[in-house]
């Protein structure tokens, strides 16, 4: 079973310039020569996200991001911007590695998540290293470790980002144990934003976690380019379904963000480079990323919120795209629409969704797979993990490849 990121980076073309933009959105914005799918800045997305200057910016929330580790790169470098909690991946016991994004992509939606609410502070959990591999224990152990840490040290972890994913199966979510796991967080009051998947129209169903209906879906946009959100689309890319659609999209093509160099993606894919210090990256990881930045936005004006309420001004201030509702949920995610909403009663709003059930076996099965790095207590809930080993370069998306 493979694990995959939703991203896929942009290898055509290359950039003439990076220029980091003290804006208000705290972004970058980069240029692109002609003939090349230009990168698309900050204020693109924010176009794209109904942001505005005068909007909350997230300041307050702490965002876990579960991935490849962060990188001390442009903004990120900055004192408290990043909090690097345990090393979960298979460079946690290598001096010089531990902690830092060694495969590019966590540093890429860190910024991402930074750019868009400028506030809030980053928790990075590292699953995965330079192979971009990583085995469902190490992401059950992050979640268990967000989950027992979320105050620790001053910490109030009100989101966590999962821009990874399998293939969802036809005998749903419910049997499986990544998506028992992110229900643990989300009913004890941490909103949890999944990569839908970059599978397209054909595969009609979403990634895991993803599929699982409790937690905040991201599908991606595609601005082409413009600040006017008028024009935007769903990517064609975005995975699609009927029976469990996302719950928004949000900008996820070509979105320029954080260069980690020498990293493994900055060597594989140098056409993705975007000046010295930006990479171009498409997918619903990217997405997730967005999304996850106009959560803790919202959550910084309306800290009382429940997962459930989120969730639900996310939908209801979303903006209808010309898109099937298969593609897009409920549309373009907006915050000055979600926050002219009032805040929902949360009983109105509270997801009565059938419940995952947790396998001990796999349970079980996950954690022993992933003993190589034992610094860190196996049990969540008194209970211990099983599930099936997750391996790959994909993570919640298509290969890595260009798109144009």
């Amino acid at each position: 079973m493979t694990i995959r990121y939703g991203i896929r980076w942009d290898g055509k073309g290359k950039p003439k310039s990076v220029r980091i933009a003290a804006l208000a959105l705290a972004a970058m914005a980069l240029l692109a020569p002609a003939g090349a799918r230009a990168s698309v800045p900050m204020e693109h997305v924010a176009g794209g996200t109904g942001i505005t200057a005068l909007a909350p910016d997230g300041g307050g929330v702490d965002v876990a991001l579960i991935d490849t580790g962060v990188a001390p790169v442009g903004a990120l470098a900055e004192p408290g911007r990043v909090v690097h909690g345990p090393d979960f991946s298979r460079e946690g016991i290598t001096p010089g590695l531990a902690t830092l994004d060694s495969f590019g992509h966590g540093t890429h939606l860190a910024g991402l998540i930074a750019g868009t609410a400028p506030g809030a502070r980053l928790v990075s959990l590292k699953v995965a290293g330079a192979e971009g591999e990583t085995e469902l224990g190490r992401v059950l152990r992050a979640l268990q470790w967000v989950r027992e840490h979320r105050y620790d040290g001053g910490l109030d972890i009100r989101v966590v980002n999962l821009s990874l994913g399998v293939d969802g199966h036809r005998q749903g979510y419910r049997r499986d144990v990544i998506a028992w796991a992110v229900e643990q967080l989300w009913h004890e009051g941490i909103a949890v934003v999944a990569a839908g998947g970059n599978r397209g129209p054909m595969v009609r169903m979403l990634d895991l976690p993803a599929a699982d209906p409790f937690v905040i879906a991201a599908g991606a946009s595609d601005t082409f380019t413009t600040v006017d959100p008028a024009d935007d689309r769903v990517a064609s890319f975005s995975s699609r379904s009927r029976t469990r659609p996302v719950d928004v999209v949000a900008p996820g093509v070509s979105l320029a963000s954080l260069r980690v160099p020498g990293s493994a993606l900055d060597l594989e894919f140098p056409g993705a480079r975007a000046g010295q210090d930006g990479f171009r990256g498409s997918g619903t990881s990217q997405a997730a990323a967005v999304v996850t930045g106009v959560a803790a936005r919202l959550l910084s004006a309306h800290p009382e919120l429940s997962p459930d309420q989120l969730k639900a001004l996310l939908v209801q201030g979303a903006v209808d795209l010309p898109d099937p509702a298969e593609a897009d949920g409920a549309g373009r995610v907006d915050l000055t629409g979600s926050l002219d909403r009032p805040v929902p009663d949360a009983d109105a709003v509270r997801q009565r969704w059938a419940p995952a059930i947790l396998d001990v076996r796999r349970l079980r099965q996950a954690l022993k797979a992933s003993d190589s790095v034992g610094a860190v207590n196996a049990e969540w809930a008194g209970r211990r993990w099983s599930g099936r080993r997750w391996s790959g370069r994909r993570w919640s998306g298509d290969s890595w490849v260009s798109i144009g």
